[in-house]
């Protein structure tokens, strides 16, 4: 729960940041709530469809 929790906050600060970033190198308006909340979703289905393809490794005993 917290790993999830985690994703969700890095991924609303980095789409801030990286919606500032290109919405002042294009001249166009910036949205916060959209960038952040756009950020959040696709970081949150990235990393869970990420641990479905990776797995742990299996030792041998």
């Amino acid at each position: 729960m917290s790993k999830q929790l985690t994703i969700l906050f890095w991924g609303f600060v980095y789409g801030e940041v990286i919606g500032y970033i290109s919405s002042a190198l294009s001249g166009t308006t910036f949205s916060a709530l959209s960038s952040g909340l756009t950020a959040m979703i696709v970081g949150f289905i990235a990393i869970n469809a990420l641990s479905f393809f990776v797995k742990t490794p299996k030792t041998n005993k």
